[in-house]
């Protein structure tokens, strides 16, 4: 009998009002302010947003850190906690793992969109190459994948059709009106395109319907 393996929700189901619950907390975080203590609860609170969920983010916060942490039990079991901003990284929420140090994955994913703003003008190794300058590698093939994509949804304006020879890649550029915010748009299993800035899937691959002529 074969494994079944439960599958991850796609990313616009877990965002709430185009924010992920990392991002709302980061940005209550930031309204505490500098060395205002607030606990987990209040936090909780504010966001709507699980203690036991925040309580992870908030240790990763503090190895990394972003926080202090004051016990302030009583003999309670578990502990209580009374947690300090003492490092504001800005609006964009610290993507960690578990013991604080910068997560990797969506990094290059990120990199591409920052560098198809400054840029302008790319070919789908030209982006690669810019985005792997900020200490993540993307890779062309990467680069390629994400540039169809968000060509097929509307994001991306051809300005050179490809040409059939080694370095005849197409080009491209942002189309007008289409930098929707600073989250990359992300490529789903789905085959659709989301974007998290929007909280809306932009564009879905159609299947084609084999009784069609």
């Amino acid at each position: 009998m074969a494994a079944t393996y439960k599958k991850r929700a796609p990313a616009h189901v877990e965002m709430t009002g185009g924010k992920g619950s990392r991002q709302r907390a980061w940005e209550q975080v930031r309204k505490f302010g500098i060395n205002k203590g607030f606990t987990t609860e209040q936090l909780s609170i504010k966001t709507n947003i699980e203690a036991g969920t925040l309580q992870t983010y908030l240790h990763a916060l503090t190895m990394g850190g972003f926080l202090e942490a004051k016990d302030i039990s009583t003999g309670a079991v578990p502990r209580k906690h009374e947690w300090k901003l003492i490092r504001d990284n800005g609006v964009e929420a610290p993507r960690l793992t578990r013991e604080g140090k910068p997560l990797q994955q969506g990094m290059g994913t990120e990199a591409m969109w920052r560098s198809m703003r400054i840029i302008g003008d790319f070919n789908y190794r030209e982006l690669a190459a810019h985005a792997s300058t900020s200490g993540q590698e993307v890779k062309d093939g990467t680069a390629k994948a994400y540039v169809i994509m968000l060509y097929a949804a509307g994001y991306l304006s051809l300005t050179k059709p490809a040409k059939n020879m080694v370095n005849g890649a197409a080009r491209y550029r942002l189309a007008p009106g289409k930098y929707t915010g600073p989250r990359p748009p992300m490529i789903q299993r789905t085959k659709s395109v989301y974007d998290p800035n929007l909280n809306e899937v932009v564009w879905q691959q159609t299947e084609k319907n084999h009784d069609d002529l």
